[in-house]
């Protein structure tokens, strides 16, 4: 008996430093890559400050942007949790399309949004950062394609089984929710740090910690140790997963009951009410998508210890039957939207998005129905979702489903058929959101326009060609006069703008930042009222910009001849057609103030009246 305690404790001894020899192998790992991230995206961002290769050719620079980005948290995630063989094939084949994509995404004419703004540069440059459609498809994506790969070389088959994608997928998302948590922690304490030498006059560190050099690498390490930290200790991982879905899945009950109510109530209230939202289709599908993750919180992975009990049970079946007329209600919704204006880039986002939804009420609608287990479908369900999700994100990423290129389509077959008239056409939003294809739709509008709306087809290519590019600080030029007649209209009907309002250096007013955007840009209308608001003999020009909707300016002419911004408002009643169409027609009252204002020691106080509105600003 000793003899064989001993050879046990030997045998012991020896898994335990394997154990930790290859523990530490891993951390080891998973620190250089971090290092190796942090080093090239700094590189990187210091070869776009001074505009040096590779950022003097967009369509290397993104894709290499993209690939620093995302290829070292597969590696991170998949170190010791996948075969090497698997891993490396698997980051070679991330890595390709993740630089196709990014390819694409430039040669199509992207624009870096609020990443460009973000990282503070290239934004006046040229486009040299993935868009954020690209980024948050590509993240989503990935997140996805490495859960299914994880648990199908677990496994050792091409679908592993449901249990390891349910145990990969949440595991993954507690160590990226933890490991960001951790990096943010860690940058408090730095700046913490940094504060308190400063106390002492010693800036050093708090300098240190400003430079990319140390910025990048020290994230980059912080998050490869987090990454580690809570792959090293599964079990608390797995607890932590643990109380996060019991929490969720007591919501369950809670939402099912909202959806059913909401759905009950519709046979009394029609559906009216919800399309004057004008989100109604966006709405619809947050919900949906907070009863798959909370029927799911549930479900776990269906192994018949993690049964709830009865009450979580007919929640989750009463939710599982209320996401198919709750996905068809967004589907009509974006059906109407669409015959009313066509397709746009947000429609077209918000119609992948209900192919997916389609897939989940289908499929839980079947599990609710079912006999045997508690919705055992929904496994069957969720990983061929899984997979519908990752083609519907390749179709977008490429020209397949490409939004800007059908919107534009849509967009031009609308105006060629008269469905929308010239002057009601939106040229801007071929010049903002049609990427490349919105360009060379305007250029052959330009060029090619026919028929009796040929003219003022062609007048608004040019005036959307002339904006500049999208995503690039608009430049403040004046327009001329003629551009000022053309972009402001003027009611009442027949009445014109001064001669010294259109022949103002509007460039050298004072403030700018008060005047209406039509009159610092030639690429904004808006509409004028002429009216005598103060009483002196004098009409003031009331201008109402088309964005913001409610925003008006009243112009007045001062006694040096100029005009200037004297009074302004905001009213939501502005976007009202009823009050928009009295306006036009001068169907105006002047009103004394109901709380005048006093004077105090040379000192004017101003009231502003409450209580005096319809309630949350309902139209009349």
């Amino acid at each position: 008996m000793l003899l064989a305690y001993s050879t046990y404790g030997r045998v012991r001894y020896a898994m335990d430093s394997h154990t930790d020899t290859a523990v530490v192998a891993r951390g080891l790992t998973r620190l250089l890559i971090g290092l190796a991230q942090g080093v090239t995206l700094y590189l990187l961002y210091l070869a776009a400050d001074a505009k040096a290769w590779p950022a003097t050719q967009a369509t290397t620079f993104a894709p290499l942007v993209l690939v620093a980005w995302f290829v070292p948290i597969i590696l991170l995630l998949g170190t010791g949790n996948m075969r090497l063989r698997t891993l490396v094939a698997w980051s070679v084949v991330a890595a390709a399309l993740l630089a196709g994509f990014a390819v694409y995404d430039i040669d199509r004419g992207a624009t870096a949004g609020w990443i460009g703004t973000w990282l503070t540069v290239g934004a006046t440059g040229p486009l040299l950062w993935p868009s954020p459609r690209l980024v948050f498809l590509a993240a989503m994506g990935g997140f996805i394609a490495q859960t299914l790969i994880v648990a199908g070389d677990a496994d050792g088959r091409l679908i592993g089984f449901y249990s390891r994608h349910f145990d990969a997928a949440w595991k993954h998302a507690v160590q990226l929710a933890l490991s960001a948590a951790f990096v943010g922690a860690f940058w408090l304490l730095l700046w913490l740090g940094a504060a308190l030498f400063k106390l002492v006059n010693i800036t050093f560190f708090a300098e240190l910690i400003r430079h990319r050099w140390f910025a990048y690498p020290a994230t980059t390490l912080a998050l490869a140790g987090a990454v580690h930290v809570t792959d090293v200790q599964a079990g608390l991982v797995r607890g932590m997963r643990t109380l996060l879905l019991t929490l969720l899945s007591w919501l369950l009950p809670l939402l099912a009951l909202i959806v059913a109510g909401f759905l009950a109530s519709l046979p009394f209230t029609g559906l009216a009410p919800l399309w004057s939202t004008r989100f109604a289709t966006a709405l619809l599908l947050n919900a949906s998508a907070a009863l798959v993750l909370l029927i799911n919180a549930a479900y776990q992975d269906g192994a018949p210890e993690h049964l709830p009990n009865r009450v979580l049970r007919h929640a989750g079946s009463l939710g599982a039957l209320t996401l198919a007329p709750m996905v068809a209600i967004a589907a009509y919704a974006l059906t109407l939207r669409v015959e009313q204006h066509g397709w746009t880039t947000d429609r077209i986002l918000a119609a992948a998005c209900i192919t997916i939804a389609v897939c989940y009420a289908l499929g839980y609608a079947w599990a609710a129905f079912s006999r045997g287990s508690w919705l055992k479908p929904i496994k069957r369900c969720n990983v061929a979702t899984a997979v519908v999700i990752l083609g519907v994100g390749v179709a977008l990423l490429t020209p397949i489903a490409d939004p800007a290129r059908l919107s534009v389509a849509s967009q031009l077959a609308r105006l060629r058929s008269g469905q929308t008239p010239a002057d009601k056409f939106d040229f801007t939003y071929l010049r903002l959101q049609g990427a490349r294809y919105g360009r060379a739709a305007l250029e052959q509008l330009k060029n090619k326009a026919e028929g009796p709306q040929a003219a003022a087809i062609q007048r608004g290519a040019e005036q959307a060609l002339a904006l500049p590019e999208p995503g690039r600080p608009v430049p403040r030029v004046a327009p001329t006069p003629e551009q000022l007649v053309n972009n402001i209209q003027v009611f009442p009907p027949g009445r014109v703008l001064p001669q010294s309002f259109l022949h103002q250096n509007w460039s050298a007013a004072p403030q700018p930042y008060l005047l209406p955007n039509c009159l610092v840009s030639a690429a904004n209308r808006c509409e004028a009222y002429l009216l005598d608001i103060d009483g002196d003999g004098a009409d003031e020009v009331l201008v109402a910009d088309q964005f913001p909707v409610g925003s008006v300016k009243v112009l007045k002419q001062a006694s040096d001849g100029n005009w200037r911004v004297a009074a302004t408002s905001f009213s939501l009643f502005m976007r009202c057609d009823k009050v928009r169409q009295a306006l036009r027609a001068g169907e105006i009252k002047l009103v004394a103030p109901l709380w005048r204002d006093i004077e105090v020691a040379g000192v004017k106080l101003h009231f502003d009246a409450l209580g005096q509105v319809p309630v949350a600003n309902t139209c009349p």
